[in-house]
């Protein structure tokens, strides 16, 4: 059963679910969502049941749903192995809360070779909710992974949407190569679309009938944007760390030396808009 913890600032909120992936299921400002949220879904399906669920250590899908580290394949199921994990609670507050998780053996064996945690913290500050997923690697080796956020923003009319972006190029997941970027882009339109090499590393959603205008501001681990339109009731513009199959092919690919701790951070900073604006 899920449940949800919820942090709020002024008048954004944000609820949490530490069952459920450690995702974030719902985000509001002045009761208007951001985010679809399907709740009848998240226990079964959470990946697909909308708010922003978390994808580690690979988003995507990897060739074959292997990939092969020092001479042995290892399966990995797609967008990764968290999805459906129980984090615990570190720390909460009123505006921010930090969960945890961490590999089981089974996933030690069959899909990921390495001792890990992973917490994710979440802030709300002014008008933003702030991500952060800090991965501590325990083994004694080198540790490859990428990461990935999911937002479901909501779009209730896709044809009103202006979605403001400066990737410099578009990736060709089946063949595996480059291609030049679409700057111009109708989110009304079927879109499944890997994009990367950002200019500057955010970019803008313009909801003016679901009411609301996201912005995503990210570090500079983050190089990827996938478009993903053909949702019903929402799009998904989904800042990665690694290109899909990062895995078998390294572009992108991250790693976290042993003893050490890496920090990835996406801030949605959300802005309602009032009907009355030109």
């Amino acid at each position: 059963m899920a449940n949800y913890i919820e942090i709020k600032r002024a008048d954004l909120r944000a609820k949490i679910a530490p069952n459920n992936g450690g995702m974030v299921a719902q985000l509001s400002i002045s009761g208007t969502d951001v985010l679809m949220f399907h709740e009848s879904a998240v226990e079964t399906t959470p990946m697909s049941a909308g708010g922003s669920p978390i994808m580690f250590p690979f988003p995507s899908k990897t060739k074959n749903d292997t990939y092969t580290l020092g001479g042995r394949d290892y399966a990995m199921p797609m967008h990764g192995l968290v999805k459906n994990s129980t984090f615990a609670v570190k720390h909460q507050a009123d505006n921010a809360v930090t969960l945890w998780s961490d590999g089981s053996r089974s996933q030690k064996e069959a899909n990921y070779p390495f001792d890990y945690v992973l917490e994710i913290e979440y802030r709300i500050v002014n008008s933003s909710l702030i991500s952060t997923a800090s991965v501590t690697n325990m083994s004694d080796v080198p540790m490859p992974h990428c990461l990935g956020w999911h937002p479901y923003f909501k779009a209730t009319d896709k044809a009103a949407l202006v979605f403001e972006h400066t990737m410099t190029s578009r990736y060709n997941y089946i063949d595996y190569v480059d291609e030049p970027t679409v700057t111009d882009i109708d989110l009304s339109k079927r879109w499944d679309d890997v994009f990367h090499t950002p200019e500057k590393k955010e970019f803008t959603l313009y909801n003016r009938p679901d009411g609301y205008q996201a912005r995503c501001i990210l570090d500079d681990a983050h190089n990827v944007l996938v478009v993903c339109s053909w949702v019903e009731g929402a799009v998904c513009l989904e800042p990665w760390c690694g290109l899909p199959n990062a895995a078998n092919s390294g572009r992108f690919l991250k790693y976290v030396q042993p003893g050490k701790t890496e920090s990835y951070t996406m801030a949605l900073e959300i802005k309602k808009y009032i009907q009355s604006q030109g």
